[in-house]
């Protein structure tokens, strides 16, 4: 049992030093969360899961862009860049709301 309980806060708590880049992914309209986004930062890849959210390891001190995809979802691109000092702050890696617009969207630009 006191195994399980340590892998369990060990899971949990993957996310949490500096070098991941984590949140949730939402339509624009609806602000429902959007499943199975395909997400590719600098060739690593991951998805959202039911809820939307994502969580991926990043390098602290290089720029990185964002890459999100979905069908029917206008492909989103976000280039991000360390500070002055090289490296990001642990706030600006946490907990991003990050928004798809969907094709038929009137916000969506072709």
């Amino acid at each position: 049992m006191k195994r399980i309980l340590i892998f369990i806060v060990l899971l949990f708590s993957s996310c949490i030093d500096n070098n991941k880049f984590n949140g949730h992914v939402y339509d624009y309209d609806t602000e429902k969360p959007i499943e199975n986004v395909s997400i590719d930062i600098n060739g690593y890849k991951t998805q959202t899961d039911s809820t939307g959210y994502f969580c991926i390891e990043v390098k602290s001190n290089s720029a990185y862009k964002v890459i999100l995809k979905k069908e029917d979802y206008v492909t989103k691109k976000i280039n991000r860049k360390p500070d002055y000092l090289g490296k990001y702050s642990q706030k600006s890696l946490k907990y991003n709301r990050l928004y798809l617009y969907a094709k038929e969207s009137d916000f969506a630009t072709n």
